[in-house]
């Protein structure tokens, strides 16, 4: 106890009004904030860390010695309520943190058989130290004896205090650092953070990595979770900033956090500039897994006095591990996690066929999905996709607000503590956060419209491309006629209509069994010609011949694709039919047609760039698979990833979240080609949004 003296009550300072408007809360729709937040980025994290998941501080390796620069100093965390809490934590003194106050402190990533040397630095008015609990080596320190261990002296107006730490990371596992001087005070002050030790190759083979332990522990390194428990009492905080004296006895703690943050602050991006001082989110983001597929992996720390109940919705865990050390397996649907314990979990959401993998098309439930004019959302906001089925978005009443981005689940996980979900005794807040489960691959699209820029639709409709079955969108090539006959020399001649054909380059048309290659005129109704062409012969052709083109261009269009989304890739299946008429694909199995899929570069002209087939904006899709692909009669299905950034892919302005993806396949190789009909019967696309 430091004092029996207890201060006046005295909340924290209210933020400004100022302040205020740049805090999303509940209302401001995720979408905006993340616009927001894609163009700031908070101070204590690097650039291009992860929007989601575990962020390790490696520090330096020189040999087998891993040194982490850290400094114990004050600042300032937000809190949803519009609250800030004066706060004490370390932080990461090297590039590219570079002494940022930051909340909780930095995560300490190191590998089994490493030597770990921490250097403090003390910025504080009082001694403070590090302790490594769950170590089973000795922790040699390097300053003024403490209670504990070593510790750094309080800084001096001319000089601050320091102290070393050294050990062997002899077990991998999940662990602690934090105080060990005036540990009541210091680490509810918030000097604590999590410790994370990899395991070796002889622990974990190479074969088998990425593991947690040993190779039954193996997990998807892409989802790897990090949840760190506190709780923190303004009163004490508001004291020890002030100088004022305290009563531990009458501790009562307002704020429950997850990795620094109260719920929702909890579920924003790692990195948030809307919270600078507390880089780490706490959403746990998984897709379903095959049999075959690793499950996440969830580290589960609680830093603070209190044992909190912790209880993830939606799937059960599986602890494998308590205090860094292997436990038998066992199935948990909420855990009590002790003070200063720590435990790790594996999570798993299976997609079994017939089962969990429900389709409103092919697997629909056996239950109806109530009317939505039934629903209703608390504060007319929801992250329900307004459908049951995984992967797609249904109807809403009117006036609410969708937090929903492509039919992605989400299921609450917080303490079962209900006071400890809540921000200074108001719901729900605190200790909570969501678990997110995207549509297996990604979230998915499918188009909403299309254009033929060079060719016309035969049969079907853009909605025959939602699915890959026995429905096709069906396209023709372009036709004209000629308006007056044709001699077989003549290399000049005029058609009546030019629209549907390319505007620029050279290309190949078919009149009755004489191929010719357009040379000039492209875009207008007088052509230049050569005769004869692709194993042709020159021949006679009378007034009103067809003129048909040997290729077709068509496009479709996709709609409400979000900024911020990433790793975007395009699917198409489809084939090609050796006639342009009947309503059966006749076989087409020699020189076949060559397709390429190209995407809409919006950053080289918008979408003026993608207007034609010849247009500067599409860009050819790149390998694997390599383009062009020769596709007859039978159906081939390819999806190819986006090259750079994949917000050049996706419209901005009027022409916000759209994505559009050319089919163009031509047939102008020798001997004597003839029109096909292309049919396309699949196309999406998937990407990982934000």
């Amino acid at each position: 106890m430091v004092s029996t003296t207890v201060p006046p009550v005295v909340r924290p300072r209210a933020r400004s009004i100022g302040q205020r408007v740049r805090r999303p809360g509940l209302v401001l729709t995720l979408g905006a904030a993340l616009a927001l937040v894609g163009q700031l980025h908070a101070e204590a994290i690097p650039a291009d860390a992860p929007a989601v998941g575990m962020v390790c501080t490696d520090g330096t390796l020189s040999g087998s010695t891993r040194t982490f620069n850290l400094v114990a100093k004050s600042g300032d965390i937000e809190t949803p309520d519009g609250n800030a809490v004066f706060m004490w934590s370390y932080a990461n003194a090297d590039a590219p943190d570079n002494g940022s106050f930051q909340s909780p402190g930095p995560v300490l990533c190191a590998t089994q058989g490493e030597t770990i040397r921490v250097n403090l630095t003390n910025t504080l008015s009082e001694p403070t130290s590090i302790v490594f609990p769950g170590q089973d080596s000795e922790v040699t320190g390097n300053g003024t004896p403490g209670l504990l261990t070593s510790e750094a002296p309080a800084a001096s107006p001319s000089d601050n205090g320091s102290a070393s730490y050294t050990f062997t990371a002899s077990q991998p596992g999940t662990y602690i650092y934090e105080s060990g001087s005036d540990v009541a005070k210091q680490i509810e002050m918030g000097l604590y953070g999590a410790l994370v030790i990899r395991p070796n190759t002889t622990t974990c083979p190479a074969a088998a990595a990425p593991c947690a332990y040993d190779d039954t522990t193996q997990y998807d390194r892409s989802r790897e979770f990090i949840l760190l428990l506190a709780d923190i009492d303004p009163e004490l905080h508001h004291a020890v900033k002030t100088g004022a004296n305290y009563d531990f006895d009458a501790q009562r703690d307002r704020y429950f956090t997850i990795n620094g943050r109260s719920f929702p602050d909890t579920i924003m991006d790692n990195g948030s500039a809307l919270l600078p001082t507390q880089p780490y989110g706490a959403m746990v983001r998984i897709q379903p897994t095959g049999p075959d597929g690793r499950p996440a992996l969830i580290r589960l720390l609680n830093v603070g006095l209190s044992n909190h109940p912790f209880h993830p919705h939606g799937n059960h865990t599986i602890q494998i591990a308590q205090d860094g050390r292997q436990v038998a397996r066992t199935e948990h649907f909420g855990e009590t996690i002790g003070s200063g314990q720590t435990e790790d979990f594996l999570l798993k959401w299976d997609d079994q066929t017939n089962h969990d993998n429900w389709n409103p098309n092919t697997n629909p439930l056996p239950v109806a999905q109530p009317n939505y004019r039934n629903l209703t959302f608390k504060d007319g906001n929801t992250f329900y996709a307004g459908s049951p089925y995984l992967g797609y978005k249904g109807t809403l009443p009117s006036g609410t607000t969708q937090q929903n981005v492509c039919g992605e689940w989400y299921f609450p996980w917080h303490s079962h503590a209900l006071n400890e979900f809540t921000n200074f005794d108001e719901g729900f807040g605190g200790m909570g956060t969501l678990l997110r489960v995207d549509p297996s691959g990604g979230c998915f699209a499918a188009p909403s419209s299309t254009v033929l820029p060079g060719g016309v639709v035969k049969s079907g409709s853009v909605t025959a491309l939602a699915a890959a079955d026995a429905t096709y969108f069906q396209v023709n090539p372009k036709t004209t006629t000629r308006p007056n006959s044709t001699n077989a020399t003549q290399t000049t001649i005029t058609v009546a209509s030019a629209a549907g054909f390319p505007t620029s380059g050279q290309y190949y048309v078919r009149i009755d069994n004489e191929v010719m290659q357009v040379t000039a005129g492209a875009g207008s109704t007088t052509w230049t010609v050569a005769r004869h062409q692709l194993g042709t012969s020159a021949a006679t052709h009378a007034t009103g011949a067809v003129v048909t083109a040997l290729a077709n261009d068509w496009y479709a269009g996709f709609t409400s694709v979000p900024a911020g989304a990433t790793n975007l890739k395009v699917t198409y299946g489809g084939k090609n039919c050796a006639t342009t008429t009947g309503t059966t694909c006749t076989a087409l199995s020699t020189n076949l047609p060559q397709q390429t899929v190209k995407i809409c570069n919006w950053t080289i002209a918008g979408a003026a760039g993608c207007s034609t087939a010849t247009s500067a904006g599409w860009v050819t899709l790149p390998a694997p698979p390599a383009q062009p692909q020769g596709v007859g009669s039978s159906e081939i299905s390819s999806t190819w990833t986006t090259n750079g950034p994949s917000a050049d892919y996706i419209g901005t302005g009027a022409n916000a979240g759209q994505v559009r993806v050319l089919v163009h396949t031509e047939r102008w190789t020798a001997p004597s080609p003839t029109a096909f009909a292309t049919w396309g019967n699949f196309m999406q696309v998937v990407y990982d949004a934000p």
